[in-house]
């Protein structure tokens, strides 16, 4: 039987784990990547087991991996199927949504759809500025597996981050991005969460209805000496993303 080569073990599975592991590691990047997608019906074990050249227990405990982490479902009799796109995100004091991702063994491409230089306006209180100091404001989406999960409008005190949006549209992430200006680490100040129904245009960058409800976070992120460094507001397509706070997450400084 021939096979395609993206569809065996990728070039970067770890050599060193178990023969299960490294399976189940291959079986998910091709969800990841789309070559599975979500509500299919994989092949069947012999189909599989063949693929990878090993027998059907060894497939099996890959197969259990993969529902024990949520890619796959299997109903008995009828086959296993890809899980719809439901990510696991934990608002924590270090909030970053590639690590969040990255955890759950899914990759976020961010991308900037614009940006502007304002007045800070309604940004000025949480930012503590000044309304008529500016701020540069990105509007930017996060895609995993080619579906948008999330759009972001935040930001940034530009007078401390002149040119942020050139630096995010460089390396795709804001921790990359504030590190350039010599923010090494900065943590969660507050998240509030709300649920509401988006606008037109809001669904419209999600690629969703506008009867779908959005989850919206509002949040500030401060830097080591508590200055703010980034307010923002994050919608959420509802359908594919669940929000998780810890007990860990809260605690006393």
């Amino acid at each position: 039987m021939l096979h395609d080569p993206a569809l065996t073990l990728a070039a970067d599975t770890e050599p060193s784990l178990p023969r299960w592991q490294q399976i189940a590691q291959a079986l998910r990047d091709d969800i990841v990547a789309g070559r599975f997608l979500p509500g299919e019906r994989m092949p069947n074990e012999l189909v599989l087991a063949e693929r990878f050249g090993v027998n059907r227990h060894t497939l099996r405990q890959a197969v259990k991996a993969l529902a024990d982490s949520g890619f796959v479902r299997v109903l008995h009799g009828r086959g296993t199927f890809v899980r719809e796109l439901v990510l696991d995100y934990a608002l924590q004091r270090r909030t970053r949504l590639t690590q969040n991702l990255a955890e759950s063994g899914e990759r976020a491409q961010r991308e900037l759809r614009h940006a502007e230089v304002v007045a800070a306006g309604t940004w000025a209180a949480p930012l503590r500025l000044q309304a008529r100091e500016k701020v540069e404001v990105l509007h930017t989406r996060a895609i995993v597996r080619g579906r948008v999960i999330g759009v972001s409008v935040s930001a940034f005190p530009w007078r401390r981050f002149e040119g942020v949006a050139a630096a995010f549209a460089q390396t795709g992430s804001v921790t990359a991005s504030l590190r350039r200006y010599g923010v090494s680490d900065y943590t969660r100040a507050r998240s509030v969460v709300s649920c509401r129904m988006p606008t037109a245009d809001e669904a419209d960058a999600l690629a969703r209805p506008t009867s779908a409800p959005v989850l919206v976070v509002d949040y500030v992120n401060v830097d080591a000496q508590g200055v703010p460094v980034e307010a923002g507001t994050t919608l959420f397509a509802s359908d594919a993303v669940q929000l998780s706070v810890s007990p860990e997450d809260f605690h006393a400084d």
